[in-house]
């Protein structure tokens, strides 16, 4: 394959850019100015915001090291409201028995680190 322009480099996620073109092309923002336009943005007002920062709020955007663990980030699995309609509960319930089967019991306490569920096993 022919290269059309030489000067233009192919970046990492296989974007073409030109770097005295890049810095040529037009007279970008100070650090300051930016910094005042920032100090108005819509940061986190709703999941329409432009502007997002990193956590575990409604609004926020998730780290790309975020692993479901109910601390760092929220667990997988539905929540509802209790039946007095006072706190949130897992909405997913397993039910049946363990039957003294160490495996299950160790594969159910694993999966109660990451998901939300109601444990109703005997």
């Amino acid at each position: 394959m022919t290269e059309l322009n030489p000067t233009r480099k192919v970046d990492q996620f296989g974007q073409r850019y030109n770097n005295e073109e890049d810095q040529s092309s037009g007279p970008g923002k100070g650090a300051l100015e930016s910094n005042i336009d920032h100090g108005q943005s819509d940061v986190d007002s709703g999941p329409r915001s432009q502007h997002h920062t990193l956590g575990m709020g409604r609004n926020q955007s998730s780290p790309g090291n975020h692993i479901h663990d109910g601390i760092s980030s929220s667990k997988l699995g539905p929540m509802q409201m209790d039946p007095a309609g006072n706190n949130q509960i897992p909405a997913l319930v397993l039910t049946g028995s363990k039957g003294g089967n160490a495996a299950l019991t160790n594969l159910i306490a694993m999966l109660k680190n990451v998901i939300n569920f109601t444990d109703n096993t005997t």
